[in-house]
């Protein structure tokens, strides 16, 4: 997300296709007169993972106990659907918090079409989006060709998943 601001006023609000690193931003403008700019100010401190699962138990706990934790010590705010409160159209809520996360993560452990849908507007946005599975999940064919990170149930499998998805949040948010 980028915004310009003129004297505390927003006049810009853009959603990049992709994260653009603090060392590669910068400001250009085309004028017939003087423009000056003061004060300029790139900020990174309000990365977000959007999380894209059903609202049921085992996953409300996958979320809780692992995903959020995860990502918080990654510097990213996690937050799923249902966090999304007030009036209006649910679609456009969930397109918003695609557009506006750093990284979308995903559980794709139960055929959810929902799940797959947002997965889709995701990737065609270009976010960078890291899947979930419960191993020995099938999947479809037209998600097989991803990484995906396969999680065992158990206590084991807690501490396995958690250091992967760290893993592969700092690889993603390197950049950021």
């Amino acid at each position: 997300m980028m915004s310009l601001y003129a004297n505390d006023v927003q006049v810009l609000r853009h959603t990049l296709n992709s994260p653009v690193p603090a060392s590669q931003c910068g400001i250009y403008c085309h004028a017939t007169c003087t423009v000056e700019f003061s004060d300029y100010l790139v900020d990174t401190s309000s990365r977000s993972a959007f999380v894209i699962m059903e609202f049921s138990p085992p996953f409300e706990d996958l979320f809780a106990e692992v995903i959020r934790p995860v990502a918080q010590s990654c510097g990213l705010d996690a937050k799923k659907a249902d966090d999304v409160l007030g009036p209006g159209i649910i679609i456009w809520d969930l397109i918003r918090e695609i557009e506006e996360a750093d990284v979308v993560i995903a559980d794709i452990t139960p055929i959810n079409a929902n799940v797959y849908y947002e997965i889709g507007y995701a990737h065609a946005m270009g976010k960078p989006t890291i899947l979930l599975a419960e191993r020995g999940k099938e999947l479809p064919f037209d998600i097989s060709g991803f990484r995906v990170l396969f999680y065992d149930n158990s206590i084991a499998g807690k501490s396995q998943i958690e250091h992967a998805l760290r893993r592969h949040i700092e690889a993603v948010t390197k950049e950021m």
